[in-house]
């Protein structure tokens, strides 16, 4: 994707997001406003729509040179992006925290600092429903950098928000939460 432009006025926001993000639950979104003298300002937010709303954020301050190559092209290496309007990027961010609250979870400790890219973006021009959870029950799936405190943590919140057996979660071979499983001897 290029996000170069060749015209010498002032860009208009734009914003891009994992393309596969509903299907895989999380990715990016990245919203960036294009200031004056070539200066662009990102906010890059790590988004879990099945369970934890904003897992990281940071912003970015770049010029709009290196903008393509130092920001998206790092942050979409991996995976393909999408642009989508600046509007519905916030309400999507936004919306996922509101989900992730209502179940306990608060948003990266950056979060606010990423979202000062929304000067100007109003969510509500964005008509678009975002549905959050997998299956109609939130979902946490363990990431790789993931500690057991926050596991525990993201499980006792989700039993204490939504109740045993009103949502689903995958963890990694190895790691445990406050449950032992199943023939586990709970002192070891």
């Amino acid at each position: 994707m290029d996000t170069t432009k060749g015209n010498a006025g002032k860009r208009p926001p734009e914003a891009w997001r994992t393309k596969e993000l509903f299907e895989k639950g999380l990715g990016y979104v990245v919203i960036s406003r294009f200031k004056s003298e070539g200066r662009v300002e990102s906010g890059v937010f790590l988004v879990d729509i099945w369970c934890q709303g904003v897992k990281d954020a940071f912003f970015v301050q770049l010029h709009d040179y290196e903008y393509q190559e130092r920001l998206i092209d790092r942050v979409f290496r991996s995976e393909a992006a999408e642009a989508m309007s600046p509007a519905c990027a916030r309400k999507l961010v936004q919306d996922a925290v509101a989900y992730a609250e209502k179940l306990g979870l608060a948003p990266h400790p950056d979060y606010r600092k990423a979202a000062r890219v929304w000067g100007g973006i109003a969510a509500q021009e964005c008509a678009e429903t975002f549905v959050f959870g997998k299956d109609g029950k939130p979902f946490f799936m363990q990431g790789p950098s993931d500690h057991l405190e926050r596991i525990d943590f993201v499980m006792q919140q989700l039993t204490i928000h939504c109740g045993e057996g009103n949502f689903h979660y995958l963890l990694s071979a190895g790691q445990s939460s406050t449950e032992p499983e199943p023939g586990e001897d709970p002192a070891s």
